[in-house]
């Protein structure tokens, strides 16, 4: 049932996009009801009848399998008809959608569609409990989506100048495109595969399946037939007759690495590096604009490579969870590279792409028959990082918090009331209730040292735990948001992550700059800590499956935060002090700076716990984290800034007690120790009873 939630979710998302609901005119709902128009346009009409499709797919594979099987189907129509008249009686509220009445009946036809090739592929054989074989079904689906891919928007015609206009580009031009001849290569040696997968000879059956796309080509409405295709096609097709002598495991093999190269290269062209790119971060927004045909046709391209990289990095044995989170990880590379790329948008959509069909795929394979499936893949239950104690262990961890809280609240206020600290931090407190704002603000300190010690315990458990990452940044977040809106002024809070500028009611706006301010700590503070911990986390690949449940959330977080806080922030108080205005290797350095912190701190703590050896190289390396965290600071801020009818540098900004006593390079030098050391030591007292708490069950000695 759960797949076909999602589905169902996905369907009302593209119905209903944008979402921009109002007042319709009068009258428009009489006429939706009395439009008995069958036929709109060849676009529509496909793209309603996919729309369906899946839908009556998953409903006869994944559907329960209790009760009389005309009943369910009956049911599941029921549900199509009424489900698709409430999405059309939607958009007559939506302004930018078009309802009719007749896009009903091709969802209807597209969900009909769905159930029967459901039943032509996974039909149940006598006695069986399992609804398909998934070890077949995957590589059919492949092939199905790489045809797809090449002759959408399946129309014919038969006009003889269209003939003539599809062959011009062959013969008349012969222009060849490396990119396009690498993808179209890839996909026929990964088509090629797929016959291998399902028992067939790739050299008939695969010839024959690209005679059907050269001849698609010119029939097919808006296709054409090229050089690049014809050159490409003919090359995977000779390269997979040769690799299909040598072995299976080295056709995959080889099948996996050109597609994701070709993709890559795809992905990356034309190379023309340029400033001031961006990024889309509305899911599945590009293929809702525009051309519903484009749009198929990229959604298409895009399902057929990660459903074939996923299958293929399955067929080399290698699990469904760690196939996924790879990937994901490639893609928000290729995304982030994007926005430095002229003509390019990095969009969310591509991710979140991968990890629907990387779900979907695990689900096949636990509904397929496990007898027939030639790779299953081991689940094993989740491990906690370690086991928490009780008692006297438990109240000693909130003993320490309550005393450090103490301490930080006293030493806060002495700080504010010193005329040594920096103007812009004595303007924190609130004036009429400073104990109440400094409570809040060391409650403040404590979630927000303290709280990536429970994501890096959380990421270590792997499997699914891997994807946990991103919601546990945004609680972060929220939770930080919301201890720091209620201890200081609104004034202090716009100063850093500017004015609200879009209009949108309540403080909504300013809670999405924090969030995208505030991410660069949580990725920074969470790298730092799994390092530090690596020999602490539980069996061999503990250390390995945080790092890689960390890399999944940072590429996905870390462009998102550089374009709302640097591209389109609404104050120039931190761009302008990132060296190159704020160019994203200043960025980065920044958040580098941060993570040497976090590193720091956290190998202090842990060096400082009983029972853990390596006390001298934990000092050497909180040295080295702090020298690093300098130096990152100082190549990723402005050196010369000119305002306040002064010259100074980033450094002497932040570090200096007012504008009209700027710190010189000495006084900088210690200011930073001083510093640094604060950080080091706060980082101390907030994690030392939290990592004691985690490691004091652990009765062997444990090296830092």
């Amino acid at each position: 049932m759960r797949i076909l939630s999602v589905i169902t979710v996905l369907i009302a998302y593209g119905s209903l996009y944008p979402g921009n609901f109002s007042t319709p005119d009068d009258g428009a709902v009489k006429q939706f009801l009395t439009d008995w128009r069958l036929f709109t346009s060849p676009g529509d009409l496909l793209g309603n009848i996919a729309l369906f499709f899946p839908l009556g797919v998953a409903g006869i594979l994944f559907g329960s399998g209790r009760g009389d099987a005309t009943i369910r189907v009956a049911g599941l129509l029921l549900f199509a008809l009424v489900y698709s008249f409430i999405l059309q009686l939607a958009q007559v509220w939506l302004p930018s959608r078009s309802a009719a009445l007749a896009d009903v009946l091709w969802n209807m036809t597209g969900m009909l569609s769905g159930m029967a090739a459901a039943h032509v592929l996974g039909k149940r054989s006598p006695g069986s409990a399992h609804p398909f074989d998934a070890a077949s079904l995957v590589p059919l689906l492949v092939l199905i989506l790489w045809l797809l891919t090449e002759l959408l928007p399946l129309v014919p015609t038969l006009d003889w100048q269209k003939f003539k206009d599809a062959l011009k580009p062959l013969l008349a031009e012969f222009n060849i495109s490396f990119s396009a001849a690498a993808m179209h290569a890839a996909g026929t040696f990964v088509a090629g595969s797929a016959f291998m997968a399902l028992g067939r000879q790739p050299a008939a059956w695969l010839g024959s399946a690209l005679a059907l796309v050269w001849v698609g080509k010119v029939v097919i409405v808006n296709l054409t037939l090229d050089a690049s295709l014809l050159i490409g096609s003919l090359a995977g097709y000779a390269g997979c007759l040769v690799l299909s002598r040598v072995g299976h495991a080295k056709l995959f093999e080889a099948a996996f690495w050109l597609l994701l190269i070709a993709w890559s290269i795809i992905a990356l062209t034309p190379f023309s590096p340029a400033s001031g790119g961006t990024f889309n971060g509305v899911p599945f927004a590009t293929m809702l604009r525009g051309s519903m045909e484009t749009g198929a046709r990229g959604l298409a391209q895009s399902l057929f490579i990660y459903t074939a990289l996923l299958w293929l990095l399955q067929r080399t044995r290698m699990g469904i969870a760690k196939a996924t989170a790879g990937l994901v990880v490639w893609s928000c590379l290729i995304e982030l590279a994007q926005m430095g790329l002229l003509g390019r948008t990095a969009d969310v959509t591509e991710p979140i792409l991968l990890l629907l069909v990387g779900w979907a795929l695990s689900v096949m394979q636990k509904h397929g028959d496990p007898a027939r499936q030639e790779i299953v893949t081991p689940v094993s239950q989740p491990r906690p990082l370690v086991a928490v104690p009780t008692g006297t262990s438990g109240k000693h961890a909130l003993a320490s918090m309550a005393i450090g809280i103490g301490m930080c609240v006293a030493i806060g206020w002495l700080i504010t009331r010193s005329p040594l600290i920096p103007y812009n931090v004595r303007e924190l407190v609130y004036e009429g209730h400073p104990f109440r704002s400094l409570l809040l603000l060391v409650a403040l300190l404590y979630w927000t040292m303290g709280f990536p010690i429970l994501i890096v315990q959380w990421l270590a458990r792997g499997e699914l735990y891997l994807l946990s990452f991103p919601p546990l940044v945004l609680l972060h977040g929220s939770i930080a948001w919301l201890l720091l809106w209620s201890a200081v002024p609104s004034e202090s809070i716009h100063d850093i992550v500017g004015a609200p500028v879009l209009h949108w009611p309540w403080e909504w706006e300013i809670i999405g700059r924090f969030l995208a301010l505030f991410s660069l700590w949580s990725v920074a503070a969470t790298a730092g800590a799994v390092i530090a911990a690596k020999r602490l986390l539980p069996g061999a690949n503990g250390a390995q499956s945080a790092l890689l449940g960390w890399a999944i959330g940072a590429c996905l977080f870390l462009p998102i935060s550089y374009y709302i806080v640097v591209m389109v922030a609404s104050t120039d108080n931190l761009v302008e002090l990132m060296a190159g205005n704020g160019s994203v290797g200043a960025f980065l350095l920044i958040g580098l700076a941060m993570a040497g912190i976090s590193f720091g701190g956290a190998k202090a703590t842990l060096a400082l716990i009983p029972g853990i050896a390596g006390r001298t190289s934990a000092v050497a390396w909180v040295l080295a984290s702090g020298a690093l965290a300098y130096l990152a600071i100082y190549l990723g801020t402005e050196q010369v800034i000119v305002k306040y009818n002064q010259v100074f540098s980033a450094l002497q900004f932040l570090l200096s007690s007012d504008r009209s006593h700027l710190a010189g390079p000495g006084e900088l030098a210690v200011r930073y120790i001083a510093l640094w050391s604060a950080l080091i030591g706060a980082i101390v007292m907030v994690q030392y009873p939290l990592w004691r708490w985690t490691v004091s069950n652990r009765g062997s000695p444990i090296a830092v």
